[in-house]
Protein backbone atom coordinates (compact mmCIF):
# COMPACT_ATOMS: atom_id res chain seq x y z
CA UNK A 1 0.00 0.00 0.00
CA UNK A 2 2.86 2.38 0.88
CA UNK A 3 4.54 1.74 -2.48
CA UNK A 4 1.22 2.35 -4.23
CA UNK A 5 0.86 5.61 -2.36
CA UNK A 6 4.42 6.66 -3.28
CA UNK A 7 3.69 5.94 -6.95
CA UNK A 8 0.54 8.03 -6.72
CA UNK A 9 2.56 10.88 -5.21
CA UNK A 10 5.06 10.76 -8.07
CA UNK A 11 2.26 10.94 -10.61
CA UNK A 12 0.71 13.89 -8.80
CA UNK A 13 4.09 15.64 -8.66
CA UNK A 14 4.55 15.14 -12.40
CA UNK A 15 1.12 16.64 -13.04
CA UNK A 16 1.82 19.56 -10.73
CA UNK A 17 5.14 20.34 -12.43
CA UNK A 18 3.24 20.86 -15.69
CA UNK A 19 1.21 23.72 -14.14
CA UNK A 20 2.26 27.36 -14.66
CA UNK A 21 4.31 29.15 -12.00
CA UNK A 22 2.42 31.27 -9.55
CA UNK A 23 3.84 34.69 -10.33
CA UNK A 24 2.52 38.19 -10.67
CA UNK A 25 1.24 38.88 -14.15
CA UNK A 26 2.78 42.36 -14.06
CA UNK A 27 6.33 40.95 -13.68
CA UNK A 28 8.08 41.98 -16.89
CA UNK A 29 10.71 39.24 -16.77
CA UNK A 30 8.47 36.40 -15.75
CA UNK A 31 9.60 33.18 -17.45
CA UNK A 32 8.40 29.59 -17.11
CA UNK A 33 9.91 27.99 -14.03
CA UNK A 34 12.23 25.04 -14.79
CA UNK A 35 11.33 21.86 -12.99
CA UNK A 36 13.93 21.01 -10.34
CA UNK A 37 15.54 17.64 -10.62
CA UNK A 38 16.55 15.49 -7.64
CA UNK A 39 20.26 15.63 -6.88
CA UNK A 40 21.34 12.75 -4.66
CA UNK A 41 24.98 13.85 -4.74
CA UNK A 42 24.18 17.16 -3.05
CA UNK A 43 23.85 17.60 0.71
CA UNK A 44 20.34 18.79 1.68
CA UNK A 45 19.60 19.95 5.24
CA UNK A 46 16.09 19.15 6.48
CA UNK A 47 14.12 20.90 9.20
CA UNK A 48 11.31 19.27 11.16
CA UNK A 49 8.68 20.68 8.82
CA UNK A 50 10.35 21.88 5.57
CA UNK A 51 12.97 20.30 3.36
CA UNK A 52 14.22 20.29 -0.24
CA UNK A 53 13.87 17.20 -2.43
CA UNK A 54 15.57 18.56 -5.54
CA UNK A 55 16.97 21.70 -7.13
CA UNK A 56 18.14 23.22 -10.41
CA UNK A 57 20.40 26.19 -11.14
CA UNK A 58 19.73 27.98 -14.44
CA UNK A 59 20.71 31.07 -16.33
CA UNK A 60 18.23 33.99 -16.22
CA UNK A 61 17.01 32.73 -19.60
CA UNK A 62 16.29 29.29 -18.19
CA UNK A 63 19.22 27.21 -19.42
CA UNK A 64 20.59 24.78 -16.83
CA UNK A 65 24.22 25.32 -15.74
CA UNK A 66 26.74 23.02 -14.12
CA UNK A 67 29.25 25.56 -12.76
CA UNK A 68 28.43 28.66 -10.73
CA UNK A 69 31.32 31.10 -10.54
CA UNK A 70 31.78 34.16 -8.36
CA UNK A 71 29.71 37.06 -9.71
CA UNK A 72 27.39 34.87 -11.77
CA UNK A 73 23.66 35.80 -11.79
CA UNK A 74 21.37 32.78 -11.86
CA UNK A 75 17.91 31.47 -11.08
CA UNK A 76 17.64 28.87 -8.30
CA UNK A 77 14.69 26.49 -8.46
CA UNK A 78 13.88 24.31 -5.42
CA UNK A 79 11.37 21.49 -5.06
CA UNK A 80 10.12 21.86 -1.46
CA UNK A 81 8.13 19.60 0.84
CA UNK A 82 6.46 21.83 3.51
CA UNK A 83 4.70 20.13 6.43
CA UNK A 84 4.64 23.26 8.56
CA UNK A 85 2.55 25.39 6.20
CA UNK A 86 0.14 22.52 5.58
CA UNK A 87 -0.39 21.98 9.31
CA UNK A 88 -1.30 25.64 9.69
CA UNK A 89 -3.45 25.51 6.55
CA UNK A 90 -1.58 28.58 5.29
CA UNK A 91 -2.40 29.81 1.80
CA UNK A 92 0.52 29.93 -0.62
CA UNK A 93 0.23 33.69 -0.92
CA UNK A 94 0.92 34.01 2.80
CA UNK A 95 4.23 32.16 2.68
CA UNK A 96 7.37 34.37 2.61
CA UNK A 97 10.70 32.75 1.61
CA UNK A 98 13.98 34.70 1.81
CA UNK A 99 17.62 33.82 1.31
CA UNK A 100 19.56 34.47 4.50
CA UNK A 101 23.26 34.44 3.55
CA UNK A 102 26.03 36.81 2.46
CA UNK A 103 27.21 34.12 0.06
CA UNK A 104 24.26 35.01 -2.17
CA UNK A 105 22.77 38.39 -2.98
CA UNK A 106 18.98 38.38 -3.23
CA UNK A 107 16.74 41.08 -1.76
CA UNK A 108 13.31 39.82 -2.78
CA UNK A 109 11.20 36.87 -1.79
CA UNK A 110 10.85 33.58 -3.52
CA UNK A 111 8.02 32.75 -5.88
CA UNK A 112 5.89 29.73 -5.01
CA UNK A 113 4.19 27.75 -7.74
CA UNK A 114 2.92 24.32 -8.74
CA UNK A 115 1.60 23.68 -5.23
CA UNK A 116 -0.44 20.64 -4.32
CA UNK A 117 -1.41 19.06 -1.01
CA UNK A 118 -0.81 15.52 0.12
CA UNK A 119 -0.28 13.38 3.18
CA UNK A 120 2.54 10.96 4.05
CA UNK A 121 1.01 9.30 7.12
CA UNK A 122 3.16 6.23 7.84
CA UNK A 123 0.00 4.49 9.17
CA UNK A 124 -1.36 3.53 5.77
CA UNK A 125 -4.52 1.98 7.21
CA UNK A 126 -5.40 5.18 9.05
CA UNK A 127 -4.61 7.20 5.92
CA UNK A 128 -6.95 4.99 3.91
CA UNK A 129 -9.78 5.39 6.46
CA UNK A 130 -9.35 9.20 6.49
CA UNK A 131 -9.49 9.36 2.69
CA UNK A 132 -12.54 7.11 2.57
CA UNK A 133 -14.37 9.10 5.30
CA UNK A 134 -14.38 6.20 7.77
CA UNK A 135 -11.96 7.69 10.32
CA UNK A 136 -13.04 9.23 13.59
CA UNK A 137 -12.06 12.67 14.90
CA UNK A 138 -9.07 11.31 16.82
CA UNK A 139 -7.67 9.55 13.76
CA UNK A 140 -8.30 12.63 11.59
CA UNK A 141 -6.43 14.80 14.07
CA UNK A 142 -3.49 12.41 14.19
CA UNK A 143 -3.45 12.10 10.44
CA UNK A 144 -3.50 15.88 9.93
CA UNK A 145 0.00 16.09 11.40
CA UNK A 146 1.30 14.45 8.21
CA UNK A 147 -0.35 16.83 5.78
CA UNK A 148 2.19 18.68 3.59
CA UNK A 149 2.49 21.05 0.67
CA UNK A 150 4.72 20.23 -2.27
CA UNK A 151 5.66 23.26 -4.35
CA UNK A 152 8.34 24.85 -6.48
CA UNK A 153 10.22 27.75 -4.91
CA UNK A 154 11.91 30.09 -7.40
CA UNK A 155 14.56 32.73 -6.66
CA UNK A 156 15.30 34.92 -9.70
CA UNK A 157 18.54 36.76 -10.47
CA UNK A 158 20.52 35.52 -7.49
CA UNK A 159 24.16 36.67 -7.48
CA UNK A 160 26.80 34.29 -6.19
CA UNK A 161 29.44 36.09 -4.06
CA UNK A 162 31.65 33.11 -3.21
CA UNK A 163 32.77 31.94 0.20
CA UNK A 164 30.70 28.77 0.35
CA UNK A 165 28.02 26.76 -1.38
CA UNK A 166 25.26 26.44 1.26
CA UNK A 167 22.01 28.26 0.49
CA UNK A 168 20.09 28.94 3.79
CA UNK A 169 16.42 29.93 3.52
CA UNK A 170 14.06 31.46 6.09
CA UNK A 171 10.40 30.49 5.64
CA UNK A 172 8.00 32.81 7.48
CA UNK A 173 4.33 33.84 7.22
CA UNK A 174 2.36 37.03 6.94
CA UNK A 175 0.79 35.93 10.20
CA UNK A 176 3.80 36.57 12.38
CA UNK A 177 2.34 34.57 15.21
CA UNK A 178 3.28 31.43 13.39
CA UNK A 179 6.90 30.27 13.93
CA UNK A 180 9.51 30.77 11.21
CA UNK A 181 10.98 27.69 9.55
CA UNK A 182 14.63 27.41 8.39
CA UNK A 183 16.12 24.98 5.95
CA UNK A 184 19.06 24.93 3.55
CA UNK A 185 20.46 23.21 0.47
CA UNK A 186 24.06 22.76 -0.70
CA UNK A 187 24.62 23.76 -4.33
CA UNK A 188 27.27 21.61 -5.93
CA UNK A 189 27.59 24.00 -8.88
CA UNK A 190 29.24 26.70 -6.74
CA UNK A 191 32.97 27.13 -7.28
CA UNK A 192 35.02 29.84 -5.58
CA UNK A 193 38.63 30.35 -4.60
CA UNK A 194 38.16 29.07 -1.07
CA UNK A 195 36.71 25.81 -2.30
CA UNK A 196 38.77 25.36 -5.43
CA UNK A 197 41.24 22.52 -5.83
CA UNK A 198 43.75 23.30 -8.56
CA UNK A 199 44.84 20.32 -10.68
CA UNK A 200 48.50 19.43 -11.06
CA UNK A 201 50.28 18.51 -14.28
CA UNK A 202 52.21 15.33 -14.91
CA UNK A 203 53.48 13.22 -17.79
CA UNK A 204 51.39 10.07 -17.77
CA UNK A 205 52.82 8.47 -20.91
CA UNK A 206 55.96 8.85 -23.03
CA UNK A 207 57.09 7.19 -26.24
CA UNK A 208 60.24 7.52 -28.35
CA UNK A 209 59.90 4.53 -30.68
CA UNK A 210 61.60 1.15 -30.65
CA UNK A 211 65.19 2.43 -30.48
CA UNK A 212 67.10 5.70 -30.60
CA UNK A 213 70.35 5.88 -32.57
CA UNK A 214 72.92 8.66 -32.43
CA UNK A 215 72.77 10.81 -35.55
CA UNK A 216 69.16 9.82 -36.32
CA UNK A 217 66.19 12.06 -35.32
CA UNK A 218 63.27 10.59 -33.37
CA UNK A 219 59.87 11.77 -32.18
CA UNK A 220 59.33 12.16 -28.45
CA UNK A 221 55.60 11.86 -27.65
CA UNK A 222 54.34 12.94 -24.23
CA UNK A 223 50.90 12.29 -22.72
CA UNK A 224 50.20 15.33 -20.52
CA UNK A 225 47.63 14.77 -17.75
CA UNK A 226 45.81 17.27 -15.51
CA UNK A 227 44.97 15.66 -12.17
CA UNK A 228 41.70 15.92 -10.27
CA UNK A 229 40.42 19.36 -9.31
CA UNK A 230 37.49 21.69 -9.79
CA UNK A 231 39.01 24.36 -11.98
CA UNK A 232 40.46 24.49 -15.46
CA UNK A 233 44.14 25.10 -16.08
CA UNK A 234 44.93 27.92 -18.52
CA UNK A 235 48.10 28.80 -20.43
CA UNK A 236 49.51 25.29 -20.17
CA UNK A 237 53.08 25.27 -21.54
CA UNK A 238 55.39 22.27 -21.95
CA UNK A 239 59.12 22.79 -22.54
CA UNK A 240 62.23 20.59 -22.70
CA UNK A 241 65.66 20.90 -21.12
CA UNK A 242 68.11 18.89 -23.25
CA UNK A 243 71.50 17.43 -22.27
CA UNK A 244 74.74 18.01 -24.17
CA UNK A 245 74.83 16.72 -27.76
CA UNK A 246 71.04 16.46 -27.83
CA UNK A 247 69.08 19.08 -29.77
CA UNK A 248 65.77 19.61 -31.50
CA UNK A 249 65.52 18.49 -35.10
CA UNK A 250 63.14 21.39 -35.67
CA UNK A 251 60.62 23.59 -33.93
CA UNK A 252 60.73 25.19 -30.49
CA UNK A 253 61.73 23.88 -27.10
CA UNK A 254 58.39 25.20 -25.75
CA UNK A 255 54.95 24.00 -26.77
CA UNK A 256 51.85 26.05 -25.89
CA UNK A 257 49.01 23.67 -25.07
CA UNK A 258 46.35 26.17 -23.98
CA UNK A 259 43.61 25.13 -21.54
CA UNK A 260 43.15 21.74 -19.90
CA UNK A 261 40.20 20.62 -17.82
CA UNK A 262 40.76 18.50 -14.71
CA UNK A 263 41.28 14.79 -15.47
CA UNK A 264 41.99 15.50 -19.13
CA UNK A 265 44.84 14.33 -21.39
CA UNK A 266 46.72 16.16 -24.12
CA UNK A 267 49.39 14.80 -26.45
CA UNK A 268 52.54 16.84 -27.11
CA UNK A 269 55.34 15.87 -29.53
CA UNK A 270 58.91 17.08 -30.09
CA UNK A 271 61.37 16.10 -32.85
CA UNK A 272 64.70 15.38 -31.14
CA UNK A 273 68.13 14.71 -32.68
CA UNK A 274 71.00 13.01 -30.79
CA UNK A 275 74.30 14.16 -32.29
CA UNK A 276 76.47 11.56 -34.03
CA UNK A 277 79.13 12.36 -31.44
CA UNK A 278 76.90 11.52 -28.48
CA UNK A 279 79.08 9.30 -26.30
CA UNK A 280 76.69 8.37 -23.51
CA UNK A 281 74.27 5.48 -23.41
CA UNK A 282 71.27 7.34 -21.90
CA UNK A 283 69.91 10.84 -22.62
CA UNK A 284 68.08 12.38 -19.64
CA UNK A 285 65.53 14.87 -21.02
CA UNK A 286 63.75 17.11 -18.49
CA UNK A 287 60.10 17.99 -19.20
CA UNK A 288 58.91 21.27 -17.66
CA UNK A 289 55.18 22.01 -17.31
CA UNK A 290 53.52 25.28 -16.21
CA UNK A 291 49.92 26.52 -16.04
CA UNK A 292 47.61 28.94 -14.21
CA UNK A 293 44.35 28.09 -12.42
CA UNK A 294 41.32 29.56 -14.16
CA UNK A 295 39.52 30.59 -10.93
CA UNK A 296 42.24 30.94 -8.35
CA UNK A 297 44.96 32.27 -10.63
CA UNK A 298 47.30 29.85 -8.87
CA UNK A 299 50.53 29.09 -10.71
CA UNK A 300 51.11 25.38 -11.29
CA UNK A 301 54.48 23.95 -12.24
CA UNK A 302 56.06 20.52 -12.30
CA UNK A 303 58.99 18.73 -13.88
CA UNK A 304 59.81 15.16 -14.76
CA UNK A 305 62.75 13.42 -16.40
CA UNK A 306 62.49 11.02 -19.34
CA UNK A 307 65.50 8.68 -19.66
CA UNK A 308 66.03 7.56 -23.25
CA UNK A 309 68.64 4.91 -24.21
CA UNK A 310 70.79 6.10 -27.11
CA UNK A 311 72.94 3.68 -29.09
CA UNK A 312 75.59 4.27 -31.73
CA UNK A 313 74.92 3.09 -35.29
CA UNK A 314 75.63 -0.60 -35.78
CA UNK A 315 78.81 -0.73 -37.90
CA UNK A 316 79.74 -4.38 -37.59
CA UNK A 317 80.96 -5.48 -41.03
CA UNK A 318 82.32 -8.62 -42.66
CA UNK A 319 85.09 -8.93 -45.28
CA UNK A 320 85.52 -11.21 -48.26
CA UNK A 321 85.42 -14.97 -47.94
CA UNK A 322 88.69 -16.78 -48.60
CA UNK A 323 88.75 -20.41 -49.78
CA UNK A 324 91.87 -22.54 -49.54
CA UNK A 325 91.17 -23.62 -53.15
CA UNK A 326 88.42 -23.12 -55.68
CA UNK A 327 88.65 -26.81 -56.58
CA UNK A 328 89.00 -29.47 -53.89
CA UNK A 329 89.46 -33.21 -54.05
CA UNK A 330 86.85 -35.50 -52.60
CA UNK A 331 87.97 -36.61 -49.17
CA UNK A 332 90.62 -33.89 -48.85
CA UNK A 333 90.20 -31.14 -46.24
CA UNK A 334 90.07 -27.52 -47.31
CA UNK A 335 89.09 -24.40 -45.41
CA UNK A 336 87.03 -21.23 -45.67
CA UNK A 337 87.81 -18.04 -43.76
CA UNK A 338 85.61 -14.98 -43.09
CA UNK A 339 87.03 -11.81 -41.53
CA UNK A 340 84.97 -9.23 -39.59
CA UNK A 341 85.47 -5.85 -37.89
CA UNK A 342 83.48 -3.70 -35.43
CA UNK A 343 83.78 -0.13 -36.75
CA UNK A 344 81.17 1.20 -34.30
CA UNK A 345 81.73 2.98 -30.99
CA UNK A 346 79.99 0.37 -28.86
CA UNK A 347 80.89 -3.28 -28.29
CA UNK A 348 78.76 -6.09 -29.62
CA UNK A 349 77.93 -9.19 -27.62
CA UNK A 350 77.42 -12.93 -27.99
CA UNK A 351 78.99 -13.17 -31.46
CA UNK A 352 78.60 -16.64 -32.92
CA UNK A 353 79.29 -18.19 -36.35
CA UNK A 354 77.58 -21.08 -38.09
CA UNK A 355 78.49 -22.88 -41.33
CA UNK A 356 75.67 -24.45 -43.30
CA UNK A 357 75.36 -25.72 -46.86
CA UNK A 358 75.83 -28.79 -49.06
CA UNK A 359 78.80 -31.09 -49.71
CA UNK A 360 80.72 -29.61 -46.79
CA UNK A 361 81.36 -32.82 -44.93
CA UNK A 362 79.62 -31.51 -41.85
CA UNK A 363 78.11 -28.29 -40.51
CA UNK A 364 80.01 -26.37 -37.86
CA UNK A 365 79.37 -23.84 -35.10
CA UNK A 366 81.72 -21.53 -33.18
CA UNK A 367 81.00 -19.16 -30.28
CA UNK A 368 83.22 -16.10 -30.61
CA UNK A 369 82.06 -14.06 -27.56
CA UNK A 370 82.08 -10.26 -27.34
CA UNK A 371 83.84 -7.89 -29.73
CA UNK A 372 84.96 -4.47 -28.53
CA UNK A 373 84.66 -1.33 -30.61
CA UNK A 374 87.49 -0.90 -33.11
CA UNK A 375 88.60 -4.55 -33.08
CA UNK A 376 88.59 -7.22 -35.77
CA UNK A 377 88.86 -10.98 -36.10
CA UNK A 378 88.15 -13.93 -38.34
CA UNK A 379 86.50 -17.32 -38.24
CA UNK A 380 87.77 -20.49 -40.01
CA UNK A 381 85.84 -23.61 -40.96
CA UNK A 382 87.15 -26.90 -42.41
CA UNK A 383 85.52 -28.30 -45.53
CA UNK A 384 85.77 -31.98 -46.49
CA UNK A 385 83.66 -32.67 -49.59
CA UNK A 386 82.32 -36.20 -49.75
CA UNK A 387 81.16 -36.20 -53.37
CA UNK A 388 82.22 -34.70 -56.66
CA UNK A 389 80.27 -31.70 -57.81
CA UNK A 390 79.35 -28.29 -56.45
CA UNK A 391 80.18 -27.12 -52.95
CA UNK A 392 77.91 -24.39 -51.57
CA UNK A 393 77.87 -22.90 -48.12
CA UNK A 394 76.80 -19.94 -46.00
CA UNK A 395 78.59 -18.50 -42.99
CA UNK A 396 76.08 -16.78 -40.70
CA UNK A 397 77.19 -14.41 -37.93
CA UNK A 398 74.69 -13.72 -35.15
CA UNK A 399 75.28 -11.09 -32.45
CA UNK A 400 73.60 -8.53 -30.16
CA UNK A 401 74.10 -4.81 -30.77
CA UNK A 402 74.65 -2.23 -28.02
CA UNK A 403 70.90 -2.04 -27.39
CA UNK A 404 70.60 -5.80 -26.97
CA UNK A 405 68.82 -6.26 -30.28
CA UNK A 406 69.69 -9.46 -32.21
CA UNK A 407 71.45 -8.93 -35.54
CA UNK A 408 72.47 -11.31 -38.37
CA UNK A 409 74.97 -11.09 -41.23
CA UNK A 410 75.41 -13.89 -43.79
CA UNK A 411 78.00 -14.54 -46.49
CA UNK A 412 77.68 -17.27 -49.17
CA UNK A 413 80.38 -19.08 -51.17
CA UNK A 414 80.72 -21.82 -53.79
CA UNK A 415 83.51 -24.19 -54.90
CA UNK A 416 83.97 -27.44 -56.85
CA UNK A 417 84.88 -30.94 -55.69
CA UNK A 418 86.54 -33.52 -58.01
CA UNK A 419 87.32 -37.23 -57.71
CA UNK A 420 91.01 -38.23 -57.43
CA UNK A 421 92.33 -39.83 -60.78
CA UNK A 422 94.87 -42.47 -59.71
CA UNK A 423 96.12 -43.15 -63.34
CA UNK A 424 97.18 -39.53 -63.70
CA UNK A 425 98.93 -39.73 -60.37
CA UNK A 426 101.24 -42.74 -61.44
CA UNK A 427 104.55 -42.00 -63.49
CA UNK A 428 105.19 -43.52 -67.04
CA UNK A 429 106.61 -47.18 -67.15
CA UNK A 430 110.42 -47.57 -67.95
CA UNK A 431 111.66 -51.18 -68.76
CA UNK A 432 115.15 -50.33 -67.60
CA UNK A 433 113.78 -49.98 -64.14
CA UNK A 434 113.45 -53.78 -64.08
CA UNK A 435 117.28 -54.42 -64.69
CA UNK A 436 119.30 -55.38 -61.63
CA UNK A 437 121.36 -52.59 -60.27
CA UNK A 438 125.18 -52.90 -60.16
CA UNK A 439 126.80 -53.10 -56.78
CA UNK A 440 130.34 -52.05 -55.61
CA UNK A 441 132.71 -49.35 -56.93
CA UNK A 442 132.12 -48.47 -60.59
CA UNK A 443 135.09 -48.61 -63.10
CA UNK A 444 135.23 -44.89 -63.57
CA UNK A 445 135.73 -44.61 -59.85
CA UNK A 446 138.78 -46.81 -59.89
CA UNK A 447 140.26 -44.88 -62.82
CA UNK A 448 139.82 -41.66 -60.99
CA UNK A 449 141.59 -43.02 -57.96
CA UNK A 450 144.58 -44.20 -60.03
CA UNK A 451 144.90 -40.81 -61.74
CA UNK A 452 144.79 -39.02 -58.40
CA UNK A 453 147.49 -41.30 -56.99
CA UNK A 454 149.70 -40.68 -60.04
CA UNK A 455 149.37 -36.95 -59.69
CA UNK A 456 150.34 -37.12 -56.05
CA UNK A 457 153.44 -39.27 -56.81
CA UNK A 458 154.56 -36.86 -59.52
CA UNK A 459 154.21 -33.90 -57.21
CA UNK A 460 156.23 -35.65 -54.52
CA UNK A 461 159.04 -36.55 -57.01
CA UNK A 462 159.24 -32.97 -58.26
CA UNK A 463 159.54 -31.63 -54.76
CA UNK A 464 162.32 -34.08 -53.83
CA UNK A 465 164.34 -33.29 -56.96
CA UNK A 466 164.11 -29.58 -56.33
CA UNK A 467 165.27 -29.96 -52.73
CA UNK A 468 168.31 -31.99 -53.81
CA UNK A 469 169.34 -29.45 -56.44
CA UNK A 470 169.12 -26.69 -53.93
CA UNK A 471 171.25 -28.55 -51.43
CA UNK A 472 174.00 -29.09 -54.04
CA UNK A 473 174.03 -25.43 -54.95
CA UNK A 474 174.49 -24.42 -51.32
CA UNK A 475 177.41 -26.85 -50.89
CA UNK A 476 179.25 -25.48 -53.91
CA UNK A 477 178.88 -21.98 -52.63
CA UNK A 478 180.48 -22.90 -49.31
CA UNK A 479 183.54 -24.42 -51.04
CA UNK A 480 184.16 -21.24 -53.03
CA UNK A 481 184.10 -19.19 -49.90
CA UNK A 482 186.77 -21.38 -48.23
CA UNK A 483 189.14 -21.03 -51.13
CA UNK A 484 189.02 -17.24 -51.04
CA UNK A 485 189.94 -17.21 -47.41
Amino acid sequence: MKRLFSLLMVLMLAAALSLPVWADDDSPDATPTPSPTPNTSTSITESDGVYVTGYTVTTPAGGEITTLGVGDKVNIVLQVVDHSSARYSVDASEIVARINSSIFTYTGTGEIGQLFESNDDPDTNRLQRVRSGQAGDEEKSANAYYNYYSYVLLFRDVIYNGGGNTLPINLSYLDTSKPMQQFSVTLGQCVDKDQTTTPNLLVRTSNYGDAVTAGTPFTLSLGLYATDGNETLNDVIVSLTLPENISLNGGSLSNYVGSMAAKSMRDVTFSVLPAAGFTGTVADITVNMTAVGDITGKAVSSTTTISIPVSQPDRFEVGQLQLSADTMMVGDTGSVTLSYVNKGKNPIGNLEARLTGTNLGSESYQYLGNLNAGTEGSVDFDITPDAAGNISGIITLNYEDASGNPRTISKAFTATAEEVNYEDAMPDYDPSMDEPQQTGMPVWGWVLIVVCVGVVVAVVVVVIVRKRKKAKALAALDEDSDEDI
